[in-house]
């Protein structure tokens, strides 16, 4: 039923215009088309006249034009009413930071099913049982200079770490991939030249990082353990920023988070076909997410949100820990790892019964030429892998750079 059957159906007297839209490959725009109600922030309405989804689309700032009257209607019992009407005429651009193409997703799940990687049901290792295997892959930032070596970086410390937990035997029954952020390193607005810097746009970016935590899972499904992962926001994750700092919409909506949300997706679609299931944490409300692996509970954030006082990164960081135990002592009071990346280099520090761990990055040597150039600093890429385990006091062991 178009608009103007309903409206007449309503008992106006003179069916109206419904007006037109005009798509591209790039947006759409509306014209004269005509509503019962006012329009706020939700399009929904205009684009349901078309059959489109709102969802795919965002209005472009000054170009909504509105025009409203009132026009004679009849009411059930067959008196006279008025109904006020209004018309909109705006451009809209395609939202396109939710899709992955579906030609990516329907190669790897055929890879997949064909190549039936198998393993037990996953879950999070209990305490008392034999250690979990962390990877922790952090900052490759593909996009930006160097992604060829990033990507190189990344697959060497996936085999390595792998080969060690294989190594370990029965001592390990699971392996957690957490995925640490600033898989992709975006477009604009992280800093100023960053337009002029990449070597692969917005999907090419997002493409890769899908391709990569598929490419990890078939991977480490290889060795018959029991599977999780976990995912966080980061900085070079947010969509867009305004003046080079806050995100325009929330934290939450992160490229980092959404492809691990896109891979989860992919393999809970695989797991009828004998895929490998995975248990997934994907961080929400908070920069952080808590689990429990293998008896030790763990911290895992990109750490580009917890600031506290110190003359070095390290130093914040732990302030940072300490602040927000003392904020949320019920809920992080017991945590003993806590596992941080965003400052692109190994450390370590011990304090109070805790243990916090600064992930390398896994970008290309000296890509990140502005610290490099400012301050003469950079630091070997790697990944940071460990067993976790509360066999042991600290509740690691076995720790690697690969």
């Amino acid at each position: 039923m178009s608009l103007a059957d309903d409206l007449t159906g309503k008992g106006i007297d003179e069916p109206v215009n419904k007006g037109s839209i005009d798509l591209t490959p790039d947006g759409a725009t509306v014209n004269n088309v005509v509503v019962d109600s006012p329009i706020f922030d939700d399009w929904t309405p205009v684009f349901e006249l078309f059959k489109l989804d709102a969802a795919v689309f965002e209005v472009v700032d000054d170009t909504v034009r509105c025009s409203t009257w009132q026009q004679s209607a009849r009411t059930a019992d067959g008196d006279r009413d008025i109904v006020q009407l209004y018309s909109y005429s705006a451009r809209f651009r395609r939202v396109t930071r939710d899709v992955i193409p579906q030609a990516t997703v329907d190669a790897w799940r055929t890879a997949l099913i064909q190549d039936r990687p198998t393993g037990p049901e996953s879950e999070v290792a209990p305490a008392g049982d034999a250690g979990t295997y962390l990877m922790l892959v952090a900052d490759p930032q593909l996009g930006k200079k160097g992604t060829e070596e990033a990507v190189e970086n990344w697959k060497r410390g996936v085999r390595a770490h792998l080969e060690a937990a294989k190594s370990l035997g029965d001592q390990i029954t699971h392996i957690h991939i957490a995925f640490m952020g600033d898989e992709t390193e975006n477009v604009v607005n992280s800093y100023g030249n960053q337009p002029h810097t990449i070597e692969l746009n917005r999907s090419q970016q997002l493409e890769l990082d899908f391709d990569m935590r598929v490419w990890t899972f078939k991977e480490a499904a290889k060795l018959n353990k029991k599977l999780s992962a976990s995912s966080v926001w980061s900085n070079h994750g947010l969509w867009t920023r305004n003046g080079g700092k806050d995100p325009v919409t929330t934290h939450s909506d992160n490229a980092s988070t959404h492809i691990a949300r896109q891979t989860k997706k992919l393999f809970d679609e695989l797991a009828p076909f004998g895929g490998p299931q995975i248990d997934w944490t994907i961080g929400d409300v908070s920069p952080g997410v808590q689990i429990e692996l293998s008896g030790v509970e763990c911290y895992f954030s990109h750490g580009y949100i917890e600031k506290g006082r110190g003359g070095s990164s390290e130093l914040r960081t732990k302030s940072a820990i300490e602040r927000q135990i003392l904020g949320k002592t019920e809920e992080l009071g017991t945590t003993s790892l806590w596992l941080m990346a965003h400052y692109h280099h190994y450390y370590s520090q011990e304090f109070e019964g805790r243990t916090l761990f600064g992930c390398p990055a896994l970008e290309a040597e000296k890509s990140s030429e502005y610290m490099l150039d400012q301050y003469g600093v950079w630091s070997p890429p790697g990944m940071l892998g460990m067993v976790v385990t509360d066999s042991v006091d600290r509740g690691w062991a076995h720790l690697n750079v690969f």
